[in-house]
């Protein structure tokens, strides 16, 4: 039979293990909330300059009272091409090859997105770490016969944001966020996005093969829409992963204690 206080102590064990585990944080690599600058980030394609601009973090339109400074309105006055994309990278230094990284961020889609829509679209947005696209999905922000004329599905869900020839989903589908005038006001409409935060939402990894790792975020050049389409960038947060040793802590605890009453058994019994 275990002693008494050698049971207390191995559950005391235990319980500082679980909460060592438990208040283990992650390292930030990076981040920037745009507040001050555009700072880390740099054009490409079609897009020649980085601005901040003032836009809303909930659904309470254009002129909502909560705004924050997003990088944008990337691509907002951009001729759309069939050969130039709108590109954002983000180059990171100074990482340990072979550990795994968390990214985070918010998407903001503004405009007149059409999703999967033959002719207007298609409207598509990636995110790629060193070429390996980690979201590659279209968006929209109308639905047919409700805003839109054409057919305007987007591929995007909280599930399915991997894949340009997935199920159709409706305007908004996995949005945290988003406003719309119920008609042609398309200037009006977007949709808030978050990756890697939040109950529900796409969490995104990678695990760097150097030192370097070029992020880029972009929105594809393969459509002949208007330039009045646009996106933006906020809260963008690279952090290591945080390990979950939990189990193989307690478990090692477990082994400890077990190896102590035994000893202990032992002695007793000579």
């Amino acid at each position: 039979m275990m002693n008494p206080q050698r049971v207390s102590y191995c559950l005391l064990h235990l319980v500082v293990a679980a909460i060592c585990c438990a208040t283990s944080n992650a390292d930030v690599v990076f981040s920037n909330d745009f507040e001050t600058d555009t700072a880390g980030f740099a054009p490409g394609g079609s897009i020649t300059a980085l601005n901040t601009f003032s836009l809303p973090t909930d659904g309470g339109g254009l002129a909502s009272a909560n705004q924050s400074k997003w990088l944008g309105r990337l691509g907002l006055g951009v001729p759309k091409s069939g050969s130039i994309d709108e590109i954002v990278t983000l180059n990171l230094t100074g990482l340990a090859a072979g550990q795994t990284y968390l990214v985070a961020f918010d998407l903001l889609i503004g405009g007149s997105w059409d999703g999967s829509a033959l002719g207007f679209g298609a409207d598509s947005w990636r995110f790629a770490v060193d070429g390996v696209r980690k979201v590659n999905t279209t968006f929209t922000n109308g639905n047919a016969g409700q805003e839109y004329g054409a057919y305007s599905p987007q591929r995007y869900s909280d599930t399915t944001f991997n894949s340009l020839t997935g199920p159709d989903f409706g305007k908004f589908t996995g949005a945290d966020a988003f406003f719309t005038t119920g008609g042609g006001n398309y200037a009006q409409h977007y949709g808030i996005y978050r990756f890697g935060r939040g109950a529900g939402n796409p969490m995104l990894s990678f695990v760097a093969t150097d030192s370097d790792v070029l992020l880029e975020f972009a929105r594809f050049g393969n459509t002949t829409d208007d330039a009045g389409e646009y996106w933006a960038l906020d809260n963008v947060l690279i952090s290591t992963a945080v390990p979950e040793p939990t189990s193989g802590v307690l478990l090692v605890s477990a082994v400890t204690c077990a190896l102590a009453s035994r000893r202990r058994s032992r002695m007793i019994r000579t």
